[in-house]
């Protein structure tokens, strides 16, 4: 492939047609709930992380190995219509994409007030400072969701 661009060979590689039984509503739900939740668990080692730092690191080593491998496949499923540039893109597909990001930041910007609302919460109703890992959740999964809302919302629509 000499002479085509990175986004060009990404294009490809994502619509290659092994990946074609990711590529219907059901198969793109399920890898969308289990990329979701990978996030709960994940959460979850967050919390664990204060209790058992070990187990905690492993659970991430093998979260993290796990989340790699289901954001590939979800990726793939959407033929990548929310990473790659409208130079590679036909117009229905850039089409969806602006839908697909204005739908994201719509959701993510529901969840950062629900997120400020927690901290709102937290203050108000005078609890302890949270431990090690709380803070380390909440700094880490925000950065987490961002990343992977655009494809979430991408897998979760019908015409993608």
């Amino acid at each position: 492939m000499t002479g085509t661009t990175y986004q060009e060979r990404r294009a490809a590689r994502l619509d290659d047609p092994r990946f074609e039984k990711f590529r219907n509503p059901v198969a793109r739900r399920r890898l969308a709930a289990g990329l979701i939740a990978l996030l709960v668990v994940e959460a979850g080692l967050f919390l664990l992380m204060d209790v058992s730092p070990v187990g905690a690191a492993v659970g991430m080593a093998v979260v993290v190995v796990a989340f790699v491998l289901l954001l590939g496949a979800l990726k793939a499923s959407t033929r990548g219509v929310e990473e790659l540039t409208g130079e590679v893109l036909d117009e229905r597909q850039a089409q969806v994409r602006g839908e697909v990001y204005a739908t994201a930041y719509k959701v993510g910007s529901g969840l950062l007030v629900l997120g400020l609302a927690v901290v709102l919460l937290w203050t108000q109703i005078d609890l302890p400072a949270p431990g090690a890992g709380l803070v380390a959740g909440a700094l880490v999964l925000p950065f987490h969701v961002a990343i992977v809302l655009p494809t979430l919302v991408a897998a979760l629509r019908a015409d993608v």
